[in-house]
């Protein structure tokens, strides 16, 4: 895996601004490990190359993609938890939020306040993020009137140092039955391990472990 920086857009800022954003890049080998269907249009020419934050967006932007994932998971649509959302109601809110949500996640990377709106993937790990890195997730986004978009993300020091390894659209009430959302776990935990095993734990040895 690789990792792509996100903010500062410069590299000669990157040890002088507060909070450094970067996104993980993972090869096609990788995401078929993770459990990514060889058949995804993840793996289509114009996405492949794109690091995780770039791709979920051309990924949510792309009425091919959203059809095909709406089809593809069909069964929990169906469910109560969703209230009988249609494909065409589900395209239409996806393509509303999108923009909105891009647009505050770079307006927080901007004002160095992309820590103030994550919180640890569970309560567990609350306690850990003093003394390790840990994962972290932030909701965004409204379909069908629900908060339906999770990002996912390591931190590395509280609020000096994020990498966002992935994003999903909550399909399940509870999110970890869901098939996407396992695949994003997958994600998230082998990045961590891979900083954890490189002893990546502050913003400077992650500049310093990215050649920065």
């Amino acid at each position: 895996m690789q990792y792509d920086l996100l903010y500062p857009l410069n590299d000669n800022q990157a040890h002088d601004v507060p909070c450094v954003i970067a996104a993980s890049y993972f090869d096609i080998s990788e995401l078929t490990d993770f459990g990514v269907s060889p058949d995804s249009f993840e793996f289509d020419d114009a996405i492949a190359d794109s690091n995780e934050f770039e791709k979920v967006f051309k990924l949510w932007d792309s009425p091919i993609y959203l059809k095909q994932f709406f089809n593809r998971h069909i069964d929990y649509f169906k469910q109560e938890y969703w209230n009988g959302i249609t494909q065409s109601e589900f395209l239409d809110d996806v393509s509303d939020s999108l923009n909105k949500i891009r647009t505050t996640i770079l307006n927080l990377f901007n004002t160095h306040d992309f820590g103030t709106v994550v919180e640890p993937l569970s309560p567990e790990e609350e306690d850990l993020r003093l003394y390790k890195s840990i994962r972290v997730k932030m909701k965004q986004g409204w379909i069908h009137r629900r908060l339906a978009f999770r990002f996912y993300a390591v931190e590395i020091e509280e609020n000096k140092c994020y990498i966002i390894t992935g994003a999903a659209i909550k399909i399940h009430k509870d999110m970890m039955k869901a098939p996407n959302t396992k695949i994003e776990k997958a994600k998230l935990e082998a990045v961590l391990k891979d900083l954890t095993d490189n002893g990546v734990d502050t913003k400077e040895a992650f500049l310093d472990f990215i050649g920065l």
